[in-house]
């Protein structure tokens, strides 16, 4: 929802409290509180002050919004977890409208919508990188590109859902991220691993959401290194967007689309559509000319104590690239159905089914290995049960797989399948306090693409994943106000195709130094035993990583922005350190201008433009 549809919204709430009152004649104090850029401040905790010295206190419900009893009182205060407190005066038959000031880089984890429509990042993987302990892997080369992992575990990327569509290329396993165009993403989120059970194969390296809609960066044009443009028009109802990008190694296109059908006050209908494509060819010798398009569909039943979900996903892919010369195709399909119910309260249960079918043919006969083609079926059933208390909020569940694959070379078809489990415990430990803590224990697994499942090396036939095991612990600490510090550690074992141990530990500071001035930092360290079967120059083997960053930003509240950030990455394995800044600025309305310099895989490049937002 938009911000001015959201801030309509509280007003119906608001004025249905003032309904309630006069007609039970009992007085009232009701309002609603929001942060400094509009959005509504839930669980925030409100408190009379009236002439008697008595105090009722309340907590905002999810929409900002409550209701207090309002004989003889003058004023409420207002106190929410890394909000600046205050106190805000009442006026007899009127809501109280508070606005608080809350501490940004506490509150968001990844980088915000806000982050990303300021950041100077052509890639959105470079964006996500500055969330802590996320580690991003590049490569130079066109294959297999850049790798976004959870905590850095596993050495290959973590399952990136794309407006709503699972993409990955089943056959090959190749970067998803090189069909994006500069600054097109809206928000983005990393999922940990331990979310794996509700998703399955290379989810092991955690869950990365992305969504193209929203978000405060609705229309982009700069020029400098890179020429980008991205427009986008709609509302709720029905929107698409567009954009482009490209510089001398490099073109992007892409458009998606959007609609929403209401059924009813709690049914809804999606459908969505989008197609991309990506070139690199800054080296004549290594080259990239991808595609992936899909179509999706989504109905979803929101009643008061169950909600009721089902999704169809189908999309296409393919690539033609060349490595020293020679040229690799690919191209794969999947079709997707998902169903689902949860159920709500203190306990909520949830459970789902869902069935994949994926195709894909991998060809690269010059380097003589024939022709290859596959299907893969994963059907799945999982189940859990999320718990919330004071002290604590708990996740349990377990995914049942049922995999199966068909295909081969030389005209000979190979099916091998196999059945397996994914379990998982997520617990969050003092979730509202200063110290904090959270526990993960989980499996998850990883299939061979068909690349490697037929390949010709190997006396193919049996099936042999990855399963991996994973356990962590992450301890922070925060005053509830403007600091925060989390000290990390995780090992995941991985036994099958790939083997080895990959190891975790890690420390982030967030201080909201003052209202306008925030300092983010973290490092970790990573290490990786793991080695596939068969190792190429495709197919990089585990290696150890210390990375880490350091963000400064300057925002003093819609006018002037400056983002200052060193960060050291890994490129081809080895450490990438460079400096990285972006300033923008109102001209008028929405509308702002903008400067940002990126160091890129050891390439400068500096964009000026202007940026449109909602």
């Amino acid at each position: 929802m938009n911000r001015t549809g959201t801030i309509f919204a509280s007003a119906l709430l608001v004025g249905f409290f003032l309904a309630a009152p006069v007609a039970a004649q009992v007085a009232l104090v009701v309002g609603s509180v929001r942060d400094q850029h509009g959005a509504a401040v839930a669980g925030a905790t409100v408190s009379t002050l009236g002439a008697s010295g008595t105090r009722a206190t309340v907590t905002t419900d999810a929409a900002g919004t409550f209701a207090l009893p309002g004989q003889g009182v003058f004023a409420v205060t207002i106190a929410c977890r890394y909000c600046a407190s205050r106190t805000v005066p009442v006026v007899p038959g009127q809501p109280v409208v508070a606005i608080v000031r809350r501490s940004d880089a506490l509150f968001d984890d990844s980088p915000s919508p806000a982050d990303l429509a300021n950041l100077p990042y052509a890639h959105i993987e470079s964006a996500l990188a500055l969330r802590p302990f996320t580690l991003l892997r590049q490569t130079t080369g066109v294959l297999p590109g850049s790798a976004l992992s959870d905590r850095g575990l596993l050495p290959t990327n973590a399952l990136l859902v794309d407006a709503g569509v699972p993409n990955y290329d089943v056959v090959y396993g190749a970067s998803p991220y090189n069909t994006i165009p500069g600054m097109y993403e809206q928000s983005g989120q990393v999922a940990t691993a331990a979310d794996a059970f509700r998703y399955g194969d290379r989810a092991g390296s955690g869950v990365v959401t992305l969504d193209p809609f929203g978000g405060d960066n609705a229309d982009v044009g700069l020029i400098g290194g890179d020429t980008t443009f991205r427009l986008a028009a709609g509302s709720d109802a029905a929107r698409v967007v567009a954009g482009t990008s490209s510089n001398d190694t490099e073109s992007r296109q892409r458009a998606d689309a959007q609609f929403v059908l209401p059924l009813s006050t709690a049914q809804t209908l999606l459908f969505g559509g989008g197609t991309s494509q990506g070139r690199e060819y800054g080296n004549p010798s290594s080259t990239f000319d991808g595609n992936f398009s899909f179509a999706n569909g989504a109905f979803d039943d929101a009643q008061a104590a169950l909600d009721l979900h089902a999704s169809f996903v189908a999309d296409r892919g393919a690539y033609a690239a060349t490595s020293g010369g020679l040229p690799i195709d690919n191209v794969w399909s999947d079709a997707d159905f998902t169903a689902g119910l949860a159920t709500r309260g203190a306990i909520a249960g949830f459970a789902d089914v869902s069935t994949r079918l994926s195709t894909g043919i991998y060809d690269a006969q010059t380097y003589a290995v024939p022709r290859t083609a596959g299907t893969l079926m994963q059907d799945r059933v999982d189940a859990g049960v999320n718990a919330a208390g004071r002290n604590y909020e708990v996740t349990a569940g377990v995914g049942l797989f049922k995999i199966g694959y068909t295909g081969g070379w030389g005209g000979t078809s190979t099916p091998s399948s196999a059945a397996l489990a994914a379990p998982s415990l997520q617990l969050h430990l003092f979730p509202a306090s200063k110290w904090s803590v959270d526990l993960e224990g989980s499996g998850s697994f990883t299939l061979p693409t068909l690349w490697q499942q037929y390949d010709v090396s190997d006396n193919y036939g049996a099936l042999v994943y990855d399963r991996n095991s994973l356990y962590s612990a992450t301890v922070s600490y925060s005053d509830n106000a403007r600091f925060r510090a989390s000290l990390e550690a995780a090992s995941q074992r991985v036994r099958g195709y790939t083997n080895g141990l990959v190891t975790s530990q890690g420390v982030s500071l967030t201080w909201q130094v003052a209202p306008a001035v925030s300092l983010r930092a973290w490092t970790m360290y990573v290490g990786d035993s793991t080695a596939p079967r068969r190792s190429t120059s495709f197919y990089p083997t585990g290696a150890p990583s210390d990375v880490n960053a350091l963000w400064l930003t300057y925002d003093n509240g819609g006018a002037v922005r400056v983002d200052a950030i060193y960060r050291r990455d890994v490129l081809d394995g080895q450490p990438f350190e460079h400096v990285d800044a972006a300033i923008s600025g109102p001209i008028a309305g929405h509308l702002r201008w903008y400067a940002g310099v990126e160091d890129r895989q050891r390439t400068k490049y500096l964009d000026v433009g202007l940026r449109f937002s909602q």
